[in-house]
């Protein structure tokens, strides 16, 4: 199962990087994989659900940049790889993919900040899609050339932002004390 899984990510990937397709559809997939069309559907429900766990990898670095739990370099070389491959990168983080790929960074923000122990004003899953939502601004701009900037300085703008925003909303924080408690 797990051996499966790697094939079609890994295919999907190829195809996402080496093609010049905008949308990779299931019959690419399991074509490039060698997989068979049923054996895909036991594994994903769609090309796009494939995507997402494909995502999963690369975005950990995010969520943990934001979350306090990784490393800026790691981040500035995901980065790069955005930048590298803009193109690409523009496709996925605007319209529908771009809400996917919101929910899936917010749902592991959200994973990573529940096993810190920390309260905060606002509810984790609200608090978890305003840090996506921050990241991810910024990475959308960047790519789209909309301001020219490193990736080491974008990398350390996401990180001081969710760091702030995090700080700021914390029940433990003195503006939290003067806020009204419930939403």
């Amino acid at each position: 199962m797990r051996r499966t899984r790697s094939a079609l990510i890994a295919a999907f990937n190829e195809l996402v990087l080496h093609s010049g397709q905008k949308d990779i559809r299931v019959a690419d997939i399991i074509s490039r994989a060698d997989i068979g069309r049923s054996t895909f559907y036991d594994h994903y429900g769609s090309a796009a659900d494939l995507h997402m766990e494909a995502l999963s990898a690369p975005f950990a670095i995010l969520a943990d940049a934001v979350t306090r739990r990784g490393d800026l370099d790691r981040l500035e070389l995901l980065l790069d790889h955005f930048w590298e491959n803009r193109a690409r990168a523009r496709d996925t983080f605007s319209g529908p993919r771009g809400d996917r790929v919101t929910r899936l960074l917010a749902e592991m923000v959200e994973e990573r900040l529940a096993d810190g122990g920390e309260d905060y004003v606002l509810p984790l899953p609200l608090l978890a899609l305003q840090i996506a939502e921050l990241a991810l601004a910024p990475i959308r701009g960047w790519v789209s050339a909309a301001a020219p900037c490193t990736s080491a300085d974008l990398a350390r703008g996401i990180g001081a932002a969710a760091r702030a925003l995090r700080e700021a909303l914390s029940e433990a924080s003195p503006a939290a004390r003067r806020s009204p408690s419930a939403c």
